[in-house]
């Protein structure tokens, strides 16, 4: 996860997103992307008994001109309104979690929910942006997780703790199709298994650091692992990319439940876990389509990517540092035209002040209870103990 994103740029206030009280008689009006669908296909079901011996599926995919669906999807952050801005005409809000709302005859506003009457008018939802469905993916999974033994931090990290007990007990990402790990240096992860080391080519895995955390900035590196995933080319035989932290309590057979109900455009789509953030691609969960991640790991693209965004700066002129790799792929692929979509179901983040419950949403050091707790993804756990902990206590929630 990068922490680049400040809590003031994180979460967006009241105030911001002109959000009206619900009136007595009011109806409040909210809008998502399942409801912006106007086709939702539906892949094969799996199972957590069949899903390491899970094979990939090209899935349903249509012949251009004989489309038979649409699918909305938000464009880059900067070609929508900012929260305070007239969303009309670009018929989008920037921030995630945030949809247009017609007010008027010649006005939006950008909102979480619209309560209609007085100067929300009627309410009515401005027509998204939309693409053609080209295909109902498989539910095959490549997952992939990254070590840092030297973080940059005095405190001690037990990030490789939890990957080996994840690797014992064949949970999280050693439950997906296919796996791997890669890492700063080789490490053991049980059974003969060990990362696979990328090198510091560049020169860029300990020139920044974080500003609260002051732990390396961890973009450069990620460059080097997404490189050498790309060179192994193992993901092209699976139909979605993933990426779960360590610290990532992640139930693969659950992210599958999601994602049955999940097509995707010619261009490849990545989903948006954070809302009410300008940037809402956290990386404990990080999913990517199968030609969201061919488009990012291309090397001219990564390069051009490398190159043309600051991130060595970050966003807002620099104002919450440097990029972490999370928004580092988010901005890279909406430079390349891959389509954005939000989804609310993918985790419980305690480092999303969204997903804080009501007098937390400023502790950035806020644990989630994982009791009941059904998304495929809750975090951060980094100690072994509160890992195992969350662990048997959210197995049997279903999400089906």
């Amino acid at each position: 996860m990068s922490y680049s994103r400040a809590e003031s740029d994180a979460i967006l206030s009241e105030d911001a997103v002109a959000l009206d009280t619900r009136g007595r008689f009011g109806k409040v009006v909210a809008m998502s992307a399942g409801l912006l669908m106007a086709v939702v296909a539906t892949a094969a079901a799996t199972t957590m008994m069949t899903l390491r011996m899970a094979t990939p599926h090209r899935g349903s995919e249509r012949n251009i001109e004989g489309l038979d669906g649409m699918l909305a999807v938000k464009p880059a952050y900067e070609n929508c309104a900012q929260a305070t801005e007239d969303c009309l005409v670009p018929r989008c809000c920037g921030a995630a979690g945030l949809n247009c709302f017609k007010v008027s005859g010649t006005k939006g506003r950008c909102m979480k929910a619209c309560t209609p009457g007085g100067s929300n008018g009627t309410c009515e939802g401005v027509a998204p942006h939309m693409r053609p469905v080209a295909e109902t993916p498989g539910l095959s999974l490549f997952c992939f997780a990254v070590y840092t033994e030297n973080t940059g931090s005095p405190k001690p990290s037990q990030e490789l703790e939890l990957l080996q007990l994840q690797h014992d007990r064949a949970v999280s990402i050693f439950s997906c199709a296919e796996w791997a790990v890669y890492g700063d240096v080789v490490a053991p992860l049980g059974g003969g298994d060990m990362t696979i080391a990328v090198d510091d080519v560049r020169g860029d895995f300990h020139i920044l650091k974080r500003k609260e955390t002051k732990t390396w900035v961890n973009s450069g590196m990620f460059v080097q692992v997404w490189s050498a995933i790309r060179d192994a080319g193992h993901y092209k035989n699976h139909n979605w990319v993933i990426k779960a932290d360590a610290d990532a309590v992640f139930f693969p057979h659950k992210l599958l439940n999601v994602l049955k109900t999940v097509p995707v455009p010619q261009e490849g789509i990545y989903l948006e876990n954070c809302k009410f953030v300008d940037w809402g691609y956290f990386g404990n969960l990080e999913v990517f389509s199968k030609q969201a991640f061919i488009t990012l790991v291309d090397k001219d693209n990564l390069d051009h990517c490398y190159s043309a965004l600051p991130w060595k700066v970050g966003v807002h002129g620099g104002k919450f540092g440097p990029m972490g790799e999370d928004l580092f792929a988010q901005k890279c692929m909406d430079m390349l035209g891959v389509g954005r979509q939000e989804n609310w179901e993918l985790t419980t983040d305690g480092a999303c002040p969204a997903d804080r419950p009501e007098g937390e949403e400023k502790n950035k050091k806020y644990v989630p209870d994982c009791a009941g707790v059904s998304t495929p993804s809750i975090h951060p756990f980094k100690k072994p103990e509160q890992y195992i902990k969350c662990l048997g206590e959210a197995a049997s929630v279903n999400n089906a």
